[in-house]
């Protein structure tokens, strides 16, 4: 009579382990895996906002430019306006998230911060990347955008001459 108990005491056992198996290992896994202290969890990332430098807003240019390029070659069905106002549009997004839209004015001596609108970025950005992708592919850029590029050009160097 015992031996029959035992025996199904050890079914049982049997079937609880394959139960606990199933259903509990992977709550108890989750707990070893997740931290269920949410709140007290520090911030490890950088949470200051720097402005962006020379090299920063060069390699935002640079990728934007090499965006236009690869966009407004030849084979890729691409309007040339279009893909110049989405890397610029990306150039001063970029800027507005990761720097708060803060650039270091590399102009003046003093190298301080500027929060600049996005329109002027935008203005400055169409400047600096045409003039970038003028560099990189000029075959791809349709004359009527140099011609407008260099007239843009001229009036921003007759303005520096008024100033100095």
């Amino acid at each position: 009579m015992l031996s029959l108990y035992y025996k199904k005491l050890m079914k049982f056992k049997a079937k609880m382990s394959s139960f606990s198996r199933k259903i509990l290992f992977p709550f108890l896994l989750l707990g070893f895996l997740l931290d269920i202290n949410f709140y007290k969890n520090e911030v490890l990332a950088d949470t200051e906002v720097k402005a962006a430098n020379a090299d920063d807003i060069a390699l935002y240019e640079g990728m934007s430019a090499s965006y236009v390029c690869l966009a407004s070659r030849k084979g890729v069905d691409l309007d040339f306006d279009k893909s110049l106002n989405v890397a610029v549009t990306t150039f001063v997004n970029v800027i507005q998230g990761k720097h708060g839209g803060k650039v270091i004015d590399i102009v003046s001596k003093k190298k301080k911060e500027v929060k600049v609108e996005p329109k002027i970025l935008g203005f400055n950005g169409t400047i600096k990347i045409l003039g970038r992708a003028l560099q990189i592919c000029p075959d791809t850029i349709p004359e009527k955008t140099k011609q407008e590029f260099d007239k843009i050009v001229k009036q921003i160097q007759k303005e520096n001459l008024k100033k100095d």
